[in-house]
């Protein structure tokens, strides 16, 4: 399983070479990775892709339409190339379990999700809001997404109150 700091890397790759890129086509090969119905994946085809960002080891491609959220959970890999090819997928051949083209300001990308191993447990979200994937719900709303309000500056920039070491445990 990747771990965090991977993930937090991998997210900023993917943003610095995903921003303003459309997504041109989307392949699955696995329908076994995709937890989500409606949007249809279909539905991120012609997207501008906003922003990559990461919640907790979800990363979510944000687009003008719906975002793409996946967990490589075990023994997920993201493949990524700025020569992709157009080859169509054949279903339960090979490692990759999903496939998206983009094309950009700066040519076309391609990125493979894959999965290796027998416990298959890489999950695939397509959501009109991250927060409608259960896991990524559970970790609570990150700052950034909060409003920010002066009390609430004031609140978490306010010094914390001194202990004496009585109030510690220790004994003076």
């Amino acid at each position: 399983m990747p771990e965090l700091p991977e993930v937090a890397g991998l997210a900023g790759f993917l943003d610095e070479h995903l921003r303003g890129a459309v997504v041109r086509k989307v392949q699955i090969v696995s329908f076994a990775v995709l937890k989500t119905a409606d949007p249809p994946y279909t539905a991120l085809e012609g997207c501008t892709v906003a922003g990559v960002r990461r919640f907790g080891k979800f990363v979510s491609i944000d687009t003008d339409g719906p975002s793409f959220v996946f967990h490589l959970a075990r023994a997920g890999w993201v493949r990524f190339t700025d020569s992709p090819t157009d080859t169509q997928l054949r279903m339960g051949k090979g490692h990759i379990a999903m496939r998206l083209a983009f094309t950009g300001p700066d040519g076309a990308h391609g990125m493979d999700l894959t999965e290796a191993g027998t416990k298959k447990s890489l999950a695939v979200y397509v959501v009109r809001d991250p927060q409608e994937v259960p896991g990524v719900a559970a970790l609570g709303r990150t700052r950034s997404a909060q409003r920010s309000t002066p009390t609430c500056w004031r609140k978490f920039s306010a010094p914390l109150p001194s202990r004496s070491r009585a109030s510690c445990g220790a004994r003076a």
